[in-house]
């Protein structure tokens, strides 16, 4: 589905009239006198190079006198719904706060952050953290004019990050909840709606419908939530001006929406229908890792943990999505005169490789619930059930990427 061209450019409008504000604040140098008031000692501070643009903040290193990095991260207003901006933010924090207490994943530690009415300059809600040198694992990994994991990354290459990351993932799959939703707030003492602001959730809004339906009360089994989430797409198709080119298009659309909602009861996994649930982040995957460095492969800090909550089992022990770095719902993986995509290939070698690493690393690991992980990747890929993941969690009608 193509995006609301209309919204769109009214998203980008905003955000170059805040860009224009951060700048005037750069330049006369409240933006650091403000900054320099969250340093625990207060001391002084200088900008440190220019922005830095994300999918979803723009970022800004401050040097201070003793010597301290530390980074500042805004919502991008034209990616991130204003009425939604102070969430993100919360429980993005309250998500770095949960990992660094119960695993030993490398995330940035939080020095300050505050939500929209704690920012004076009124720029929106903020996360001061700390820096992790390194170098961007997207950048090695992927490059030219795909999206998608370079053809020349050596199985070696994988094997070493695929096993760091399936020891990350086995510790938060350590992690419990008894119900489907939004993180609790002990940090932040923000006061979200039940059910969790997703990626997906995130960027149907932003194309400018409201399809979060009703909020209020946690989901306490998968096929309560499955079934609150295609809801969304629902809203999507019948709401968003654009959603369809003509009758055809709708017949197809709506047809083929209804088919995939009918199944849904089919790929249910029941022995993790009623719980526990799991910490599910859905912009978890390597191109928001930060490596050493190109020749040393250690994964020394996982940034960017948004769209956090507490989900499926199921969801989480998927099939990721991210092994050639694009999610499957993009351009490159669609059919061609009904044969699939040359990436599909790429994608089950590169999975096979990332299932015989979990199995290693699930070896040597301690949890309780070691075990389960690969269990449930591989029924994932066996039932065809992957692919329902795939489509709940990134949308039906994907917009087309611009």
């Amino acid at each position: 589905m193509d995006y609301n061209q209309g919204i769109d450019f009214s998203h980008q409008v905003q955000e170059d009239i805040w860009v224009d504000e951060i700048n005037k604040f750069r330049v006369n140098g409240r933006m650091c006198e403000w900054v320099a008031t969250l340093h625990p000692d207060k001391i002084p501070c200088q900008l440190d190079g220019g922005f830095l643009n994300g999918s979803y903040n723009v970022c800004q290193k401050f040097l201070f006198e003793d010597g301290t990095t530390l980074l500042l991260r805004f919502p991008r207003v034209k990616s991130i719904s204003p009425n939604y901006a102070d969430e993100k933010v919360a429980i993005e924090v309250e998500a770095l706060s949960i990992i660094r207490e119960r695993t030993t994943i490398p995330v940035p530690k939080i020095r300050a952050w505050g939500l929209t009415d704690a920012n004076p300059l009124g720029l929106g809600p903020f996360i001061l953290m700390e820096v992790i040198e390194g170098v961007c694992l997207n950048n090695i990994f992927t490059g030219g004019d795909s999206r998608l994991l370079k053809t020349d990354v050596s199985e070696g290459d994988l094997k070493i990050v695929y096993r760091q990351i399936a020891n990350f993932m086995l510790q938060i799959f350590e992690i419990d909840f008894e119900r489907i939703g939004t993180l609790r707030t002990p940090i932040t003492g923000y006061a979200p709606p039940a059910l969790p602001l997703t990626w997906k959730l995130q960027e149907i809004i932003r194309t400018g419908v409201d399809a979060s339906g009703d909020r209020t009360q946690c989901s306490s089994t998968t096929l309560e939530y499955f079934q609150y989430v295609i809801q969304q797409d629902w809203k999507q198709l019948l709401y968003q001006p654009n959603s369809i080119a003509g009758p055809l298009d709708a017949l197809s659309k709506y047809s083929s929406l209804k088919t995939f909602q009918s199944v849904l009861p089919e790929f249910l996994n029941v022995k993790h229908e009623n719980g526990p649930f799991k910490l599910i982040c859905d912009d978890f995957g390597p191109a928001n890792m930060i490596v050493k460095s190109e020749q040393d492969l250690t994964i020394v800090g996982v940034v960017d943990l948004e769209w956090a909550y507490a989900g499926t089992a199921q969801l989480f022990g998927s099939a990721p999505w991210w092994l050639l770095h694009d999610r499957p719902v993009n351009v490159e993986w669609d059919f061609k005169d009904g044969d699939p995509p040359e990436v599909s290939t790429r994608y089950f070698d590169c999975l096979k490789i990332f299932q015989e690493a979990l199995a290693k690393e699930e070896q040597v690991f301690c949890g309780s619930q070691s075990k389960q992980l690969l269990e449930l990747i591989k029924w994932s890929e066996t039932s065809g059930a992957m692919y329902v993941h795939m489509l709940l969690s990134s949308g039906f009608f994907n917009p087309l990427p611009r």
